[in-house]
């Protein structure tokens, strides 16, 4: 979580609801995942879904998950190809799982490769094209943007705004729970959060509440969100959707 940014006026005291890496094999806990936000939210989410999770569950082989995919509320955001780039010793070593970060580092043409791909599983998983995107960890290399702009979407998802590619950015930072596998990351993580989401909350500034398939297998982190919701709902912060984000974001403070 970074720093509080300057924001306007009238976005204090809101958040956009998020959930990461809808796959076909996360389908028993979609439901479960959207249930977390409170009634308010639950049209407002931005889920942002991967065509070929692990580059083995492409949409199209799944006809159930696409047709509810279909019928979600909300907004849909393209999140990568595969969302991997492979096994990776340091990513094991701290992460316990594979390269995750797909973005961060592809040459122009496997960024275009990828985004070109990616965005057609999409379409027609959802029989319209999805129009923004949101790179896995939010990690991109300098061809994404360009690449998107080209591709026809309104803009990206970053780890602190939402960036557009027909106007300023508005200053939207990421509250993630998903430390990876590793215990000791997923603790400082908790503790890391301690700090700083007191201090965000007592400054209104406008963030992304964003969750992910793994923070349900960790009881810790299924309270910590629990509580933040409810905290959230207590003093009066109102759930927004990106089009919404990006109306009050560019209104005059």
């Amino acid at each position: 979580m970074s720093q509080p940014m300057p924001f306007p006026a009238r976005m204090s005291r809101r958040y956009l609801p998020e959930i990461h890496d809808l796959h076909p094999s996360m389908a028993p806990v979609l439901d479960d995942l959207i249930g977390l936000f409170p009634a308010p939210a639950q049209d407002k989410i931005a889920f942002s879904i991967v065509p070929d999770w692990q580059g083995a569950e492409p949409l199209g082989r799944n006809a159930a998950f696409t047709a509810r995919l279909r019928g979600l509320s909300g907004t849909p955001v393209l999140h990568g190809l595969t969302h991997s780039l492979g096994p990776d010793f340091l990513n094991w070593l701290f992460y316990g799982h594979d390269n995750r970060s797909e973005f961060a580092r592809l040459s122009q043409v496997e960024t275009r490769n990828r985004l070109t791909r990616g965005l057609a599983i999409l379409t027609a998983a959802l029989g319209q094209p999805p129009r923004w995107f949101c790179a896995p960890r939010w990690q991109q290399s300098r061809h994404l943007e360009p690449a998107l702009a080209g591709l026809g979407f309104q803009g990206c998802l970053t780890r602190n705004a939402l960036s557009t590619f027909d106007g300023p950015p508005v200053p939207l930072p990421a509250l993630n729970f998903d430390e990876g596998a590793r215990a000791v990351k997923i603790v400082l993580g908790a503790l890391a959060r301690r700090l700083t989401v007191p201090d965000l909350l007592r400054t209104g500034q406008p963030f992304r509440f964003v969750l992910h398939p793994d923070d349900l297998t960790r009881p810790a982190t299924t309270r910590e969100i629990r509580a933040t919701l409810a905290r959230l709902q207590a003093e009066g912060w109102q759930p927004m959707s990106i089009p919404q984000a990006l109306d009050l974001g560019r209104s005059i403070a």
